[in-house]
């Protein structure tokens, strides 16, 4: 999912081992809140959980109320904050204010599982809640863009996105450094490398790898603003297809690794192929963030910030 953790993956398994579960569901926010609308933190009866509404802060008040939820079979709506009676013990730390939905599953719960299929496949889902009894409808006819409470339907419209995609083009050092870091930060991770001894599942064991030219890989994939490319071999043979491909699709962050010589370069070969300044600009180069990195991981580190501001803003201006 784009702006959240998928936890309704990994809480499936809890379903299909006959668990008894709740979910808890960040509705509403207010102030600065540590975690977004939509966040969510599933707990088991015995006060096991995955994710988080909080980042720690009030995860004790929620844990106790989702084994309530299950052991009384009733949907609940809390709030959390500087307002709270409770202020001291559960309150927000950073001075903001949660409104948390909590609601028990059934065992074969079919509304998560084929939210998870959507997952599986890529697709987007708008889940539509009644806060009062926990109904819930999958409802794709929404216009709704992103998640939102509706304070008079008392109704929670949950939209959840394609988890974010990154396509690095390029086997090299950098790309290590990358992939390790992307795959922190949730992404799907595709190497694209048509040099099979660079790309090897030893030098990159935690991401699919392909070993085509990349506008070849990359025609086998439905590029949109989920998905995000980086190329960094410095080889217009290996990095230009795939820039002349993802340019010409409504695909999110591009990025490619170059001095400004190097980009200017680029520039000129884009330009002589038709390719105009609107279409050139998309390119985010030199790639990074300006943290004056000097090695592969300052550099790394410098990328996935730039596509993690970029990913943000994009979301903010929805």
């Amino acid at each position: 999912m784009s702006e959240i953790d998928d936890i309704l993956t990994p809480m499936s398994v809890w379903l299909k081992e006959n668990r008894k579960v709740s979910l808890a569901t960040v509705i509403s926010t207010w102030g600065s809140s540590p975690r977004p609308v939509g966040g969510q933190m599933a707990i088991d009866s015995n006060g096991e959980i995955i994710g988080s509404v909080s980042g720690g802060c009030i995860e004790g008040a929620v844990i106790t109320e989702g084994i309530n939820s299950i052991n009384d079979g009733k949907t609940r709506v809390k709030d959390y904050g500087i307002s709270n009676n409770m202020a001291w013990e559960v309150g927000l730390a950073c001075g903001g204010e949660l409104k948390v939905l909590i609601q028990p599953l059934d065992i074969q719960d079919k509304i998560v599982f084929s939210i998870v299929d959507n997952i599986k496949n890529r697709e987007a889902v708008k889940l539509r809640i009644d806060c009062s009894n926990g109904l819930r409808i999958i409802d794709n006819t929404l216009t709704n863009q992103t998640s939102l409470y509706d304070k008079e339907k008392n109704e929670f419209i949950h939209v959840i996105d394609p988890k974010p995609r990154l396509f690095v083009v390029g086997a090299v050092h950098i790309a290590q450094a990358l992939i390790s870091l992307a795959a922190i930060t949730d992404f799907e991770i595709i190497l694209i490398d048509p040099r099979e001894h660079f790309a090897t599942e030893k030098r990159f064991p935690n991401c699919k790898i392909l070993t085509e030219w990349p506008d070849i890989a990359l025609s086998r994939f439905n590029l949109d603003k989920s998905t995000h490319l980086v190329t960094l071999t410095h080889d217009p043979k290996i990095d230009d297809p795939a820039l002349i491909y993802s340019l010409k699709k409504n695909i999110g962050y591009i990025g490619s690794l170059g001095s400004k010589k190097t980009h200017q370069k680029r520039c000129e070969r884009l330009t002589s192929l038709g390719f105009s300044d609107n279409d050139i600009n998309k390119i985010h180069a030199p790639i990074g963030l300006d943290i004056k990195g000097k090695t592969p991981a300052e550099i790394a580190v410098s990328i996935i910030a730039e596509i993690i501001s970029f990913r943000r803003k994009s979301h903010d201006s929805n």
